[in-house]
């Protein structure tokens, strides 16, 4: 409800502005009209002699004004089988009232657009935008969607493993989980009417609010109890941001400077929960239990100077160049650890580009981009309930990437277009050094140096009326990949196809295929008890995706679409399952693939009623399947594949009806019906049917 009368409220407001400043606008025409009628009437007045002849007065132009309203009101209706959330995630699932509305106006030297929706006080819009002369601009914008949340279940029973106990505890098994996302924007823009010269002003805001699941545990692998928690979480966080800037036309040139300032609060504080003493000397930090701090989410600050200059956009030759300098701070309040709000980050970003276009068929630029990350933190922290209170700090890894992008365009003929572009990634890591822990070695497998090279062509042609061809070829390598999970080498191709048949018929086809592979990465073990080792982490990736959909008229009045797709996607790679073991890479085939059916249907009965039909499924389903691999007496590969699986269907209809009585006003009937079917577990299987009913008018 407060969320309800915070959209009234907002509405209300953004209404009593937009009369004001209209009235306002009003008020100084109508004022510069009476002047200039009484200016005519004392220059006419002093005339001594009447003319023979009288001139014809000029009657005022009459400034037209343009206003159109639109609105509807109504009542949705929910009714929810089994869990919904699946079935329906971004639904927000209660029934409730359904108000929308939009105002636009038009007129000489004032425009104005108001428009608001509201579905429930979780989901909701509203976008009012208004403008007198160009003079100054301003926009109000706000959104709130909510998003249902899943809720992982815990394995079923304890167990035991090489002596080591494990249990499950979910203190709200039955929780349902959800979050509210909330945004706010406001801008404003002035222009001095005699000098070039813009200035801008910006808020910004989002806010999230709700529940989710939280997992936890409170382990040591020491022989003790091992403990596994879920329990609910609610989510009160909020980010703020103002920005101010400016931007002059100087001659030749253009100047711009921005600066924004974004904070981040999370108001639930830390989670605190009971742990239990985890003194063994083998443990990579022994430590007191008690009530501890986990799971944080710190507070952080952010703000950033931007200073741009670029040349005349019109012209063959244009050019810009921009320099950004960023600060991140760390606002973090724990209570076991001090020392983790000294550190920072700070980014700096500089932007070159050039194009240049000497006749209308060809075109070319060159993009440069660095973006650097110089991180910084204390050299030790204090973590109270540790044995040994002091902890070292790794020395942060600071980045400069380089990225360069050369690129052209070429049309010989109005039927032909040929694309290229070529871009180099160039990354460089500092302090990637091993880092020496009292007794140990801990090292990343982060490359130092990792240059990338793209090169992709395009080709656009339309051989003969009503048929659109675009085919694409991408080649991509890189000496040392950047992470784990980048590649060596990647070949990918994109082909698309559209025809139009008159006004009858038309259809789109279009496929994309790639392949990944990379020989060379390797993994290495960051191990607190044996000596780190070093994997070879061989990949294989495939993407295959394709798609077709097309659309006719089989009647005068009605028009049918129908789309399907298969979405696939493979890889056979190496995958680390325990960092203490030897030989635990093991090769591992992981799939997924989504198909998906659609069609849709719209028939115009008359000039007062419409009729729609749509009808959907999509069938998705993974696996996870690693080789068959012993780690010990107990430990094992067995059983990932069956747990991992997942198979679902989700299918929805959606119809409509739209009957129009007068010119002016009209009602519709929507019905919805959705389900979500899990094959393989059937716990959050559920199904939702929504009817919305509601009166339209138009002005």
């Amino acid at each position: 409800m407060n969320s309800y009368c915070m959209f009234m409220y907002r509405i209300g407001l953004a209404v009593l502005v937009v009369l004001f400043a209209a009235g306002v606008s009003r008020g100084a025409l109508l004022d510069n009209a009476a002047e200039a009628d009484t200016d005519s009437a004392a220059v006419s007045g002093k005339a001594e002699e009447k003319p023979e002849f009288e001139e014809q007065q000029s009657v005022p132009a009459r400034i037209e004004t343009h206003t159109l309203v639109d609105a509807y009101s109504g009542y949705r209706f929910f009714h929810v089988n089994r869990y919904g959330g699946n079935a329906a995630p971004y639904e927000y699932l209660h029934s409730n009232p359904v108000y929308y509305g939009s105002v636009n106006y038009l007129a000489q030297d004032i425009r104005m657009s108001l428009e608001g929706g509201y579905l429930n006080d979780k989901d909701y819009h509203g976008d009012l935008t208004y403008d007198y002369k160009g003079i100054y601009r301003f926009k109000f914008w706000t959104e709130s969607l909510f998003h249902n949340l899943g809720h992982a279940q815990l394995f079923d029973s304890p167990f035991t493993v090489n002596g080591n106990s494990y249990s499950p505890i979910d203190l709200n098994p039955r929780g349902l989980y959800g979050v509210r996302v909330e945004q706010d924007v406001a801008q404003f823009r002035y222009k001095p009417e005699q000098f070039p010269l813009h200035l801008n002003f910006g808020y910004w805001r989002m806010l999230r609010e709700g529940t989710s699941q939280m997992i936890f545990a409170d382990h040591g692998f020491e022989g003790t109890a091992n403990t596994f928690f879920s329990k609910t979480r609610v989510i009160d966080r909020q980010t703020h941001e103002g920005q101010f800037g400016f931007d002059a036309h100087l001659g030749y040139i253009d100047l711009i400077y921005d600066f924004r300032v974004r904070e981040f609060k999370d108001h639930t504080g830390v989670p605190r929960d009971s742990f239990s003493d985890r003194l063994d000397p083998t443990e990579s930090m022994p430590r007191s239990g008690g009530i501890l701090d986990h799971s944080d989410t710190p507070d952080s600050r952010f703000y950033s100077h931007k200073v741009g200059l670029h040349t005349s956009m019109s012209g063959g030759l244009v050019g810009a160049v921009s320099y950004t300098f960023g600060k991140r701070e760390n606002l973090a309040s724990l209570n076991d650890i001090r020392g983790v709000d000294q550190t920072n980050t700070i980014t700096h970003n500089v932007a070159g580009d050039l194009s240049y276009t000497p006749c209308g068929s060809f075109s070319c630029a060159v993009k440069y981009r660095r973006f650097e990350i110089e991180r910084n933190s204390p050299a030790t922290v204090l973590y109270t309930p540790a044995v040994s209170p002091q902890v070292g700090v790794r020395p942060a890894i600071n980045t400069q990437k380089d990225t360069i992008t050369a690129s052209f365009v070429y049309r010989p003929v109005t039927l032909l277009t040929l694309k290229g572009e070529y871009k180099g990634e160039f990354l460089s890591r500092d302090n990637i050094d091993p880092w020496v822990v009292p007794g140990r070695i801990a090292t990343l497998s982060y490359p130092e140096h990792s240059d990338i090279h793209t090169g992709s062509l395009t080709l656009l042609s339309r051989p003969f009326k009503g048929l659109r061809a675009m085919a694409q070829y991408l080649y991509s390598t890189a000496d040392h990949p950047a992470f784990a999970n980048a590649y060596e080498e990647k070949h990918e191709g994109l082909f698309q196809l559209t025809y139009t048949a008159t006004s009858r018929w038309g259809v789109t086809a279009n496929t994309r295929i790639s392949r990944e592979n990379s020989d060379h990465v390797k993994v290495t073990t960051l191990d607190f008890v044996n000596p780190s080792v070093t994997f070879q982490m061989p990949k294989n990736k495939k993407l295959s995706n394709a798609t077709l959909s097309t659309w006719f008229v089989p009647l005068k009045n009605l028009t049918v679409t129908g789309s399907c797709g298969l979405l696939r996607s493979s890889s056979d790679e190496a995958v680390l399952f325990a960092s203490f073991l030897p030989g635990s890479n093991v090769l591992t085939n992981y799939t997924q693939q989504t198909q998906f059916f659609a069609v849709n249907s719209m028939y115009h009965v008359d000039e007062k009623i419409d009729l729609s039909l749509g009808l959907q499924q999509v069938r998705s389903k993974a696996e996870f399947d690693p080789q068959f691999v012993s780690f010990g007496p107990t430990a094992n590969t067995a059983g990932i594949k069956q747990v991992s699986q997942l198979k679902t269907v989700e299918s929805s209809l959606s119809t409509r009806a739209d009957y129009r009585f007068t010119r002016n006003f009209s009602c519709a009937l929507e019905y919805s019906f959705k389900d979500y079917d899990e094959k393989i577990s059937s716990l959050f299987n559920g199904s939702v049917n929504t009817v919305m009913l509601y009166l339209a008018g138009k002005w």
